[in-house]
């Protein structure tokens, strides 16, 4: 009976620091990521990974988030078409949270064209337009009206 008990409580463990933990992004799907182009992509990353939080340094990002903050616009366009989730928010940030804090309005405009949701909050209660005047991206906050 003990041995059961240990063993659920492992397997518990197990589940939920997978649960709570981002996936690593390896320097060799970076490279892939930085070049742009989608057959690579397809290649490096399967689809399963498209709406996961994965982490980059100390930080997560959808691949959709990580498109936009990278600017690599034909990989965001694959994800778009390919039923990404338009409003994944990874470390307290969804897509259009990136794009207004990095200043990608042409990201942002595709994002809401899409049905982004503009009045999602973080755990701070800040939405994407409140990430675009704390990093004083004025064009972005006029977009997100």
């Amino acid at each position: 009976m003990k041995k059961i008990i240990s063993t659920t409580f492992v397997f518990l463990g197990f589940l939920f620091a997978n649960l709570f933990s981002a996936q690593e992004i390896s320097k060799q799907q970076m490279l892939v990521f930085q070049s742009d182009n989608v057959d690579t992509f397809k290649a490096a990353f399967p689809k399963d990974d498209y709406n996961k939080c994965l982490a980059l340094k100390e930080n997560s990002f959808s691949l959709l988030s990580l498109s936009i903050k990278h600017d690599k616009k034909n990989i965001f366009n694959y994800l778009v078409s390919n039923e990404a989730d338009l409003n994944k928010a990874c470390d307290n940030q969804t897509p259009l949270m990136v794009a207004a804090r990095y200043g990608k309005s042409d990201f942002a405009k595709e994002l809401i064209k899409k049905g982004a949701n503009k009045s999602l909050k973080n755990e701070k209660g800040e939405t994407a337009k409140d990430f675009s005047a704390k990093y004083n991206h004025p064009e972005i906050a006029s977009i997100l009206k």
